[in-house]
């Protein structure tokens, strides 16, 4: 029987499980070996000791609950007398001094079985284990690795995302530069000058179509002031452009004026907008310039010729009524000469003093019913556009021929006619009846703007005007022209004359200058208006086709 207990002691010593026997009171009772190697202890420093007194807890683990666990299962054990199978328990093992000491983790599957008496009490409990440590280890680094796996695939996805947002952000910033590139060529190429700048006028693009109009190339002006272009008198008005500007308004078609590198004004048609930022803060703006200066000339042009339009319109108007006048007056005319005539004839025969008298006013009558006539003559050729008929003449002769027909106007206003007659003038090679037309319209002209004056005196004078000119001057102490009126003077319908046509002046200028000659009108220093005109005297071929 000795035998016997001593070959069971050998084969628990011996046996390769983990076996520890406890009393009711968890005192070691005994170990095998495989226990002790496990739990680093030896048989003979632990025997008799209380269990949780060899294995404490870990004190550098707040968790640890062996202890806590192992000593519930063993009071079930010996409370119900039955096996206890517990979990897998984390139960740390304190390591010897010889071996650093601490503690080491550890993972335990415990079974707690009572040895009971032959009365059915729970003399012992055997206390058996497993060490699972490693394969909670290797449970714990499959856990870690799945972690770090699934980490890594996270790790992985956030980076693919990444990188497709990466993706998608670069081909937008390639498009974006394509855009922005495309753009730069647009405004660079456009053939209207684009210009940008800040809202503090600071200039930040400046194409090669501005650099052609206005002379300055990009290093002389982006950085700088866009004001450079600016007029100095219309600085008023760009402050009002800034102010829309900053309102938010875009401007179209602004007509005004820039002033270019070599002082000369171009003028253009504006095209501002705002530029704003993704927060709709107005930053800047860009200015589109147009060259309208040919578009204004050509208006100028369409309307210079509208007017010309309108003005050979009331001309033809005008020379068919006087036309018509004109054919109706020659007819009362030839009938008035013919009666003159009847009448000379009539006291031809006579030698009383009052006869000859009446023969001598029969006669002025004649002529100037003569010259009228040739007057209406002239008028009707010269509306006709017929051939004028020119030959050599005396100046001098002309205009007292003239100014006798101009006097009988002339005493209505009681005005003082005087001549002032240059003799010896060479002779000229003119149309009589036109020029005549043109001292009589002079005359005529002086004295209704005499009309009103206190003073009354008109002189018409003849003069050489250089060596191969001769001039005609009528003055008068009227009162002068106006100055909005001189620059107007010979344009036709410009008038002071209430009643007047505004043609007389127009119709002198055209006859003179057809003549080869300059009529002009100026103030004197009689405080009146003194008109003239010169004309060229008669070469020698027109003095031998005279002859």
């Amino acid at each position: 029987m000795a035998a016997d207990r001593q070959d069971f002691g050998a084969l628990f010593t011996q046996a390769p499980g983990l076996y520890l026997v406890l009393d009711p009171a968890f005192t070691i009772r005994a170990v095998n070996d495989a226990y002790c190697r496990a739990t680093m202890t030896r048989r003979e420093e632990i025997i008799g000791r209380n269990l949780f007194e060899v294995f404490p807890d870990n004190p550098n683990d707040p968790a640890a609950d062996g202890v806590a666990k192992l000593r519930l299962s063993l009071q079930r054990v010996l409370d119900l007398r039955r096996p206890d199978v517990m979990s897998i328990q984390k139960y740390d093992i304190r390591k010897p001094d010889s071996e650093g000491g601490g503690f080491e983790e550890r993972y335990w599957n415990p079974i707690n079985t009572p040895v009971l008496d032959s009365g059915g009490a729970v003399q012992s409990i055997l206390h058996c284990v497993e060490d699972v440590t490693e394969l909670m280890r290797m449970r714990k680094s499959e856990t870690t690795h799945i972690a770090m796996a699934r980490e890594q695939q996270l790790v992985i996805d956030r980076l693919r995302d990444a990188n497709a947002k990466l993706a998608d952000q670069m081909e937008q910033i390639r498009a974006l530069r394509r855009y922005t590139y495309f753009f730069a060529l647009l405004v660079e190429n456009s053939i209207d000058p684009v210009i940008t700048f800040l809202m503090d006028g600071e200039v930040k693009s400046w194409n090669r179509a501005a650099q052609e109009m206005f002379g300055y190339d990009k290093t002389e002006i982006v950085g700088r002031h866009v004001d450079m272009i600016l007029p100095p008198d219309l600085k008023a008005e760009q402050d009002a452009l800034w102010a829309r500007l900053r309102a938010g308004e875009k401007i179209h078609d602004f007509e005004t004026l820039r002033r270019a590198k070599d002082g000369t004004d171009v003028t253009v048609a504006l095209t501002l907008s705002p530029i704003r930022e993704e927060n709709h803060e107005i930053i800047g703006a860009s200015q589109v310039v147009r060259d309208i200066t040919e578009q204004k000339q050509t208006q100028k042009k369409l309307l210079g010729l509208q007017e010309e339009l309108i003005h050979l319109s009331r001309w033809n108007t005008m020379g068919m009524l006087a036309s018509t006048i004109a054919h109706e007056l020659s007819q009362p005319l030839t009938a008035a000469m013919n009666y003159i005539r009847a009448a000379h004839r009539t006291v031809g025969g006579l030698d009383l003093p009052e006869v000859a008298r009446a023969r001598d006013f029969l006669d002025k009558a004649a002529n100037e019913t003569k010259l009228a006539g040739g007057i209406m003559r002239t008028l009707r050729e010269f509306i006709e556009k017929r051939k004028t008929n020119r030959a050599v003449d005396d100046l001098n002769r002309l205009v007292e021929e003239t100014v006798v027909l101009g006097a009988a106007g002339s005493a209505e206003v009681k005005a003082m006619l005087r001549t002032q007659l240059l003799s010896g003038l060479p002779p000229i090679y003119v149309d009589r009846i036109q020029i005549q037309q043109v001292i009589l319209n002079l005359v005529r002209n002086a004295v209704d703007a005499m009309s009103n004056s206190e003073r009354r005196d008109l002189i018409v004078a003849t003069a050489m005007d250089g060596p191969g000119h001769v001039c005609v001057t009528v003055s008068d102490t009227g009162p002068g022209i106006a100055p909005d009126v001189m620059a107007r003077l010979f344009q036709p319908f410009v008038t002071t004359k209430e009643n007047g046509m505004g043609v007389g002046l127009t119709i002198c200028q055209s006859i003179v200058e057809a003549h080869d000659g300059k009529i002009w009108g100026e103030g004197n220093e009689r405080g009146g208006a003194t008109f003239g005109f010169r004309l060229p005297v008669a070469d020698p071929v027109e003095k031998q086709n005279a002859a």
